[in-house]
């Protein structure tokens, strides 16, 4: 059983798919003007590059986009041999503008990468309006490709294209026909809103839960529990759009929702570089800006067979591990694994055998390369938005294995912590918070400001010892919480 949990009680909201109660995929989404992924924007070409075949677009945040020659509906409908020859100079020019949608968010320093070829998401069809190209999932049964695929070009006209997704199977063609108007009424929406927006500005921003829903929903999923009234509104909306409905339900519960699932827990676990394997081996991530390393190791493992038996016995439970956790943090980019040395290809070949297995699980595009010769495993894992570790913390010698959590991570943290106590009769708290946040707060004072008057309460912060805990240290009437704070700090 699956279940999808949405917190979206406060100003930071989290979205989580559980697999038999157990946390396989988070995403946190947080108030930003940053593009996210699946925005359109009207956008406005700054540079063109000819070198580099791309511009950088001003879609109206802090950094430029990026737009490669590939991703420019101009390009794409030219015939192959004018494609050889064309210069992105002959394509686009400086203060353009062009209709962009993210298909990367920004990491690090890099801008967001967009394309021109925008796109239109249903749960049965996803829609290209610019792009002359008709994908079939490769889910679909051989026997249903041929007339799908006559389907799609009885449909299509000029440049349109389309990808026919796994719930057209069993070929819903009315349902299917319904859902291409649907795509194109937003299609006409967005052109309709671009032509009365002066570039930048941002057109379409799909509510937060929306691409994660499209990518989660299946026959395993159960239930959807959402903890905020408006959202759950929203979600059910949306859930009724399928041809059988998924359960959503309101949580209404005093105790927080990921709390009561232990997802909390599991998200500070993501923050170890450490991960345990069940024989008592382990695992180690060296998560960098190029790439990730991750190192295989026996730990307390010793086994009872042959050394032989015994490394590839740990090296399959570590597979299957590693899969799961790339998709746990999302992490993605170049990623290289040291597996406990084995001689044998056939034994190699069960490994890469697991991790294929676990790659069907992903809906993140990922491309197993194999053994070098050195021994390592390389891969690849599409990246769409930052990895959890990326979002929660930031770097720093010495603490937490070489990071701290960020301010705005402590901040949300709190935020929740504080709304606990408005089913409390209490007037203030004093919260002990880490230093580094207590400096943060201190120049940003509005934010405090923001908590108390969503919780009517009165807050009194001052600095701890911990690097990540946020700890409340009394609670009460303001005069009896100010007292006490003062006293202490003598």
């Amino acid at each position: 059983m699956q279940r999808v949990v949405i917190n979206a009680a406060g100003m930071e909201k989290r979205t989580a798919l559980l697999d038999n109660e157990k946390l396989i995929e988070c995403a946190i989404h947080r108030p930003t003007e940053k593009p996210l992924t699946g925005n359109i924007y009207k956008g406005k070409v700054q540079k063109v590059l000819p070198g580099m075949q791309a511009v950088f677009v001003d879609i109206g945040t802090d950094k430029n986009g990026f737009l490669h020659k590939d991703d420019l509906p101009a390009y794409q409908q030219l015939s192959e041999d004018d494609k050889k020859k064309a210069s992105i100079s002959n394509l686009i020019r400086e203060g353009e503008s062009i209709l962009v949608q993210v298909s990367k968010e920004e990491t690090g320093d890099k801008g967001a990468k967009l394309t021109g070829l925008i796109s239109f998401t249903g749960h049965l069809l996803v829609y290209f309006p610019f792009t002359p190209h008709i994908g079939i999932s490769k889910k679909i049964r051989e026997s249903q490709r041929s007339a799908l695929q006559t389907w799609g070009s009885s449909v299509l006209s000029g440049a349109e294209g389309l990808i026919i997704r796994t719930g057209c199977e069993d070929f819903p063609e009315q349902e299917m026909n319904h859902e291409l108007e649907n795509l194109r009424r937003q299609l006409k929406e967005a052109e309709k809103k671009s032509a009365g927006k002066k570039a930048p500005a941002l057109i379409v921003q799909p509510p937060f839960f929306y691409p994660l829903l499209e990518r989660w929903l299946n026959a395993n999923v159960e239930e959807i529990v959402v903890d905020d009234y408006d959202t759950y509104n929203l979600v059910k909306e949306y859930a009724a759009s399928y041809r059988n409905p998924y359960s959503v339900k309101l949580y209404n519960e005093k105790e927080p929702l990921f709390h009561k699932f232990g997802i909390d827990v599991d998200i500070e676990k993501t923050l170890s570089p450490l991960v345990w394997l069940k024989n008592g081996s382990f695992l180690y991530f060296n998560v960098t800006e190029a790439l990730t390393a991750i190192d295989v190791n026996t730990g307390k493992f010793t086994g009872k067979k042959d050394r032989s038996k015994t490394v590839v016995e740990t090296n399959l439970i570590a597979a299957k591990e590693i899969m799961k956790q790339l998709r746990l943090r999302n992490i993605a980019g170049m990623i290289v694994i040291d597996f406990i040395t084995m001689q044998s290809n056939e034994d190699k070949e069960q490994i890469i055998k697991a991790m294929r297995e676990e790659v069907r699980k992903d809906s993140s595009t990922m491309v197993l390369h194999g053994f070098t010769k050195m021994g390592l495993f390389e891969m690849t894992r599409k990246k769409e938005r930052p990895s959890l570790l990326e979002t929660l913390a930031e770097k720093q010698s010495h603490m937490m294995d070489g990071y701290i959590l960020r301010s705005e991570t402590l901040y949300f943290k709190m935020e929740r912590l504080v709304k606990e106590y408005t089913f409390e009769d209490v007037e203030a708290l004093w919260i002990e918070v880490p230093h580094h946040f207590s400096e943060w707060m201190q120049k940003n004072p509005d934010k405090l400001k923001v908590i108390k008057e969503q919780t009517g309460l009165v807050l009194f912060l001052s600095a701890g010892s911990s690097n990540r805990e946020i700890i409340v240290r009394q609670s009460g009437k303001e005069n009896e919480v100010r007292s006490r704070m003062l006293k202490d700090s003598d």
